[in-house]
């Protein structure tokens, strides 16, 4: 059996309610096609929902790796709990995840990455 598998595949295993960890440092290591993968089917299915994520660093940056961005979807977040959160330039559009904190749509909370 390999042990490696599609970022579909691995969407499919997350279930309504669970944690999902993310280990990256901004966009490096940042695995971008499994949470864009998670959230295409969210927007197909309706699932996973009311997901929690975890992760020490910034998942994603503004300079074309989306990153936790994909999840920033109202009914797809319930939380997320993280050391830091994508960053970029001043003049870009902030990341969605930052407009879901602003406008109170998703629980979260910033926490030292060396607690996580």
């Amino acid at each position: 059996m390999s042990k490696l598998v599609t970022a579909a595949h691995a969407a499919s295993l997350i279930k309504d309610g669970m944690v999902v960890s993310v280990s990256s440092s901004s966009g490096l290591g940042c695995p971008d096609a499994v949470l864009a993968a998670i959230g295409e089917r969210f927007d197909a299915e309706g699932h996973p929902r009311a997901i929690t994520t975890l992760h020490p660093i910034a998942a994603g940056d503004m300079y074309g790796i989306k990153g936790i961005d994909h999840l920033a979807k109202p009914g797809l977040l319930k939380r997320t709990l993280c050391g830091s959160y994508p960053s970029g330039p001043s003049s870009a559009e902030p990341p969605r995840i930052w407009q879901m904190i602003g406008d109170d749509s998703v629980a979260a909370y910033n926490v030292p990455s060396g607690i996580l």
